[in-house]
Parts: structure tokens; C-alpha cells; sequence
């Protein structure tokens, strides 16, 4: 990181053959983000990824403070699975250069959006890999702070997952003219009402992301400072596998509260264990005594129709299957926001739509009613 270079005007793509800092030589431009416009540029070093992205006014001053920090605070983490700024500057007035190792590969959020929901298994490893990622990276005292769809990337021929972090939670928002904007389904309650980034945070992101793989929607997101209890993901899926086995792994990663959460490493070895489950064949499960089938998911104890079941509120009888949901989670209150750059998340799961999803299931079996 060195004094800048005269650049070419903010406004006009930088051509190849264009040198940067004195060290890095444009070579093509890969795709304009939000943030900026991304190079594939060549260092003493070797390829890297170069992004110029214009800074807000008046924050040019201590930006390279800030990247100095950044650079020294992800060494220890920084890896081929784990893409941090490793360079940077100043570039003129006004605009700074941001330097990666190169990667090939496409976020989770567009292969969502493009395939739609993931299997299960697949589901679970990379997830169990994403949350390895974050156990090193808080082992050497490092919050990702910024995993959603858009930065968990998929890639080479087995398909394993790498997380793209650029400093966004530890402070690069506030110097960037445009930042990416907040992604509230991804975001821990606390981290919602302003709170410092924890590895906690992280694991509930990583919850997050289980549930918008198993069901291709974000997570229901709730007004600052309210109570927030996670859907499971099974109630969209309507997956018996979903319910007896995930439920209970994103429901904890997603607790209310950071202590009630665990760690990364827990989580990806609870997703580990579980892989191996979604692995084995139907003969093998009736070994172990596992379900060998899909199963009855009314009957799982997660499920909505097995509450509604339990608590014994038939249809035409003072009550349904969406009322007594309401009821006992208080889903009547979440409310979904939609990411204003429809770029970065998916369209989160409000309550509406959770409705319709309760209202297009087959009606309720006959019950015996608890009464107390």
C-alpha cells in the first residue's frame, strides 16, 4: 500500500494495459459491482482481482489507516477458501483501489435463484464447510460479519463453497460511496440494533443461509429490537427429513439469544453428522433404525400441522391451522423487508406468504382435543 498514482478519470474504464499503484496491470474488466468496477489485473506477485470503487466524501483521509488494519486483522484467516482484501490504496481524488486473490466460482444466491432449492445433503455440507471457514477464522479472533447469499461462493468442479469477505461488517461500508446495503434476514437481533460483530453473529448468518438453501427464501425478518423467532425451514419445505434432522440445527443457530447459539465448530459438526445421514441408502437406515422414507411429516414435531394437531383445534371449531400458528409463535407480527437492490438477498419469507403456504396444505386430520 503506497502513495497514489495519477489514475485516468473516475468516470472512464480503466483500458488494458493501464498500471495502478505502479504495481498492478490492468489486464480486462471481469463485471461492475455495486461497490465498483472489478479488474482482472497482474501484481509482482502474480493474478489478482482489482476493484476502483469511489469513496464517500471526506473519508479518504483515513481510509488507508483502516485498510492497513483490515489487511493485518484477516492475515492469519486469509486462504484459499477465504477471500480478503490483501492490498489496496488510494487511486486520485476521491476513489481507492481494493486488492484480492482471484477466484472463479458463482454465489449461493445465484444458483438459488437460477436451480432453486439444494438436496438435503448438499445443503448440509456446504453450510458444514462455510461454518469450518468461520471456526479458523474466529480461532485467530476474526468476525466474518457479512455472510449472506451474495458473499458464500460455489466453486470448482466439486463444488466447495468459499466466502468472499471484503471488511463490509469491520467498517469498509462507511468509507465506500456505495456500499452494499444491510442484509436484515441474515443479521443477528443484536447485530440488528447496532451491536459489534461476534463470532455468535456469524453462526446465526450461517443458520440463515441453511434455511434459504432448503427453501429458496431468506429468513422472515422482524423490527428492530423485537423478539425474533426462526421459522423452520421444514414449514416451507414440508421435508420430514427437514424436520426430524435440520429443524432443530437451524433453530439453534438462529436462537434469540448469542449464548444459546454455539460455536461454528459445533454447528459444522452437527452438519456433519447429518450429511452423513442424508448419505445413507434406505436399507442401511433401517439398520441403524433411522427413518428409511420420507415419512409423515404432519407427525414431526416441528411441524405446524403436528402443533396444530396437538393442540387439538380442528377446522370449524373456534380455530384453524393458521391461528393456532399464530397463536403460539406470534407470526402475526414478522414482517418481511425486501433488499431495496433486489442484488444482493433473496425476498425474505414474511408472514403472508407463510399464510398462503399454510392454506395451500391439506386440511387437518381428525384429532382428540387436549383440554386443560
Amino acid at each position: 500500500m503506497t502513495t497514489p498514482t495519477t489514475p485516468p478519470t473516475a468516470t472512464r474504464t480503466l483500458v488494458p494495459g493501464t498500471v495502478v499503484d505502479g504495481r498492478f496491470r490492468i489486464q480486462a474488466t471481469t463485471g461492475e459491482w455495486r461497490l465498483g468496477t472489478a479488474y482482472r489485473a497482474q501484481g509482482r506477485d502474480g493474478a489478482v482481482t482489482l476493484i476502483i470503487a469511489p469513496l464517500s466524501k471526506g473519508r479518504a483521509a483515513t481510509f488507508p489507516d483502516w485498510l492497513r488494519g483490515e489487511v493485518d486483522r484477516t492475515r492469519g484467516a486469509r486462504g484459499p477458501d477465504l477471500i480478503t482484501l490483501q492490498d489496496g490504496g488510494l487511486f486520485g481524488a476521491g476513489e481507492a483501489f481494493l486488492v484480492l486473490a482471484p477466484w472463479r466460482g458463482h454465489s449461493l444466491l445465484e444458483e438459488v435463484k437460477a436451480q432453486g432449492t439444494v438436496t438435503n445433503e448438499r445443503a448440509c455440507r456446504l453450510i458444514e464447510r462455510v461454518a469450518r471457514i468461520a471456526a479458523r477464522a474466529h480461532g485467530t479472533g476474526l468476525t466474518l460479519a457479512d455472510l449472506r447469499p451474495s458473499t458464500v461462493l460455489v466453486s470448482g468442479p466439486s463444488g466447495e463453497p468459499l466466502v468472499l469477505d471484503l471488511g463490509m461488517g469491520r467498517g469498509l461500508t462507511t468509507y465506500l460511496a456505495s456500499a452494499p446495503p444491510p442484509a436484515p434476514a441474515y443479521a443477528s437481533p443484536e447485530r440488528g440494533q447496532g451491536g459489534p460483530a461476534t463470532p455468535a453473529d456469524d453462526v446465526y448468518s450461517m443458520g440463515a443461509l441453511l434455511f434459504y438453501l432448503l427453501t429458496a427464501r431468506a429468513p422472515a425478518t422482524g423490527s428492530p429490537g423485537e423478539t425474533r423467532v426462526a421459522m423452520p425451514p421444514s414449514w416451507v419445505r414440508k421435508d420430514e427429513g427437514v424436520a426430524r434432522y435440520i429443524d432443530p440445527v437451524v433453530l439453534r443457530a438462529m436462537s434469540p439469544e448469542a449464548r444459546d447459539r454455539g460455536a461454528a465448530v459445533e454447528l459444522a459438526d452437527a452438519l456433519g453428522s447429518l450429511r452423513e445421514v442424508f448419505r445413507l441408502s434406505s436399507a442401511a437406515r433401517e439398520v441403524l433404525g433411522l427413518p428409511a422414507g420420507a415419512g409423515d411429516f404432519r407427525g414431526e414435531p416441528t411441524s405446524p400441522f403436528f402443533l396444530h394437531d396437538v393442540l387439538g383445534v380442528p377446522p370449524g371449531q373456534g380455530g384453524s391451522v393458521d391461528g393456532s400458528i399464530d397463536e403460539i409463535t406470534g407470526l402475526d407480527e414478522v414482517t418481511g423487508l425486501d433488499d431495496p437492490s433486489g442484488e444482493f438477498d433473496a425476498e425474505p419469507q414474511t408472514d403472508a406468504a407463510m399464510q398462503r403456504e399454510l392454506r395451500d396444505a391439506p386440511p387437518a386430520l381428525p384429532v382428540n382435543r387436549r383440554r386443560r
